[in-house]
């Protein structure tokens, strides 16, 4: 008897030794670090949106406790997609087992393990751009919003490019000057140069006849198309095009100066063949509804109307609902009225985040047959049970520019359809790219990285380079004999990204001719060049 209860005692004493141990295990470097810089920290870095940065152990264990308040409450990562209704590609939210992993690391007391284990961190772009140095950045002038009290502030701005080419963007990121007071930004292409600026009426909100290129909204990402040798996604940009940014500021933004710009990256001159070219829309809208004071209400939309459907098939490639603060839930899908009157399923929304909207892109490209009609439909809590409302007491609210007005507009980026759309997994293709503005950045074996940009140039060239170590470091522009032309940098330099102009002119001052060039970066005995070539 004696000898059962020691048995019993050692085995309890073993699962209490194996379930200790295995909560142990539970620590920053091993478990936590990975899960922390794939989720959180392209918001959360020094010069992000976010209020604090969790790119080290440190940062993360000070905010351990707010870490577990919103993974617990599903308030971080922000994701409002429901991901059993469809799927998406930046899908953010956590798994059941990463959630329970930061969980085990917390309630153990943040154990660092060792830091050597600790993932590659990711680099940021300093200038806060996720996809790195673009071929053309345009951004409108320093602007300080003038909304008043009871009228938000909408302004145009068109900003010529002096393009000289026609090119195809294969990606665009729209970077707000001042984030706290962007509530949005659309960017239009104007070819012809048709729609100006318009910064006295304050009640600009776009033009409706020119091709939307992108938008932003609070926690939109940038925009990246598929560039694979089978599948080329992409806008025409015709040379000498202006850009129309339609700015939103809020009721409470007066005074603030914002200076919002957009980058593009362009398919390199001669590789955009065979390229399929994106639109734009609110393909469904809804202009005349009007939400009573007291009620949980709804507004619809069909496309192309609630009696007419589809005439040729249709390729969906992302899908942006847009609201203001009393929206409670948006559903949007495409259905038939003959048998078998089924729906394809496109977006739930089942809690309405004003903060966090933007486009999303379809894991798989979705096929909108002819005979179907697009229908979205959403929710408004105009109650005192809803926090965001922005009247107290509530009163009607219709359709209209403010913050304080709603809106019902369902984006959508979208294509003339080609047989097999349906099966093309535009999740891999995207992970098949390298993005230029996260890391682990794309270098060579020696821990070096060199491009520059725009790339051909007639003007400033902008040289990005990142070292692994701190370490003596020469940058230098060389021409095709070798010749040394300009010395860029020559002395130490610290460990990470780094940006230097180079304006066109030798070590003389004098400006060199059209030609191409090697840029040639030299850290401890190991080169890296890229070539630049100047019109």
């Amino acid at each position: 008897m004696r000898l059962k209860k020691i048995m019993l005692s050692f085995l309890v004493l073993s699962f209490i030794i194996n379930n200790t141990n295995q909560t142990q295990a539970q620590n920053y470097a091993d478990d936590v670090a990975q899960i922390i810089f794939d989720n959180c920290t392209s918001c959360h870095h020094n010069g992000g949106i976010a209020p604090f940065s969790l790119m080290t152990y440190t940062d993360a264990s000070n905010y351990a406790t707010s870490i577990q308040t919103e993974i617990n409450n599903g308030s971080m990562p922000p994701w409002s997609p429901d991901d059993t209704y469809s799927q998406f590609t930046e899908h953010r939210s956590l798994s059941s087992a990463e959630i329970s992993t930061i969980n085990n690391w917390i309630n153990s007391g943040t154990p660092q393990g060792n830091p050597a284990n600790t993932p590659v961190t990711p680099v940021y772009n300093p200038n806060n751009w996720q996809l790195g140095t673009p071929d053309m950045s345009i951004r409108i002038p320093d602007y300080i919003s003038k909304a008043t009290f009871g009228d938000d502030d909408y302004v145009c701005f068109s900003i010529p490019t002096n393009w000289l080419t026609n090119e195809t963007i294969q990606a665009v990121e729209v970077i707000p000057g001042n984030s706290s007071i962007v509530h949005h930004a659309f960017v239009y292409l104007d070819e012809q140069n048709t729609y100006g600026t318009d910064t006295t009426s304050h009640s600009c909100v776009g033009p409706i006849n020119l091709p939307l290129i992108a938008g932003y909204a609070p926690g939109s990402p940038p925009a990246q198309f598929p560039n694979t040798a089978n599948f080329k996604l992409g806008i025409d940009f015709p040379a000498n095009s202006h850009i129309i940014f339609a700015m939103h500021y809020p009721e409470g933004s007066q005074g603030i100066l914002d200076s919002t710009r957009i980058n593009f990256h362009f398919y390199p001159q001669g590789t955009a063949t065979n390229v399929r070219e994106i639109f734009a829309n609110p393909l469904l809208d809804n202009y005349t509804f009007t939400l009573q004071s007291n009620t949980i209400d709804s507004v619809e939309g069909w496309y192309p109307d609630a009696n007419t459907p589809l005439a040729d098939d249709l390729t969906l490639f992302g899908i942006f609902p847009h609201a203001h603060l009393l929206g409670k839930s948006f559903i949007v899908y495409a259905k038939n009225d003959f048998p078998p009157y089924d729906q394809i399923p496109l977006i739930h929304i089942p809690k309405w985040d004003f903060e966090w909207q933007g486009f999303y892109t379809f894991k798989y490209l979705q096929k909108i047959p002819t005979g179907y009609k697009l229908y979205g439909k959403a929710f408004y809590d105009n109650t005192t049970n809803n926090p965001s409302n922005p009247n107290n007491p509530p009163q009607d609210v219709f359709f209209g520019l403010n913050t304080t007005d709603e809106m019902f507009l369902i984006y959508f980026q979208y294509m003339d359809y080609v047989t097999g759309d349906e099966l093309i997994n535009v999740d891999s293709l995207l992970q098949l790219q390298t993005s230029t503005g996260t890391s682990p950045i794309a270098v060579n074996e020696g821990g070096l990285f060199l491009t520059s940009s725009p790339n051909p140039s007639n003007d400033l060239t902008v040289l990005h380079y990142y070292i692994k170590n701190t370490s003596e470091t020469t940058l230098g522009v060389y021409d095709l004999q070798g010749k040394l032309v300009k010395q860029l940098i020559s002395g130490k330099t610290t460990k990470g990204e780094h940006y230097v102009s180079w304006n066109g002119t030798n070590d003389v001052g004098a400006k060199v001719p059209a030609g191409i060039y090697i840029s040639q970066l030299q850290v401890d005995g190991k080169i890296v060049t890229n070539k630049i070539i100047r019109n």
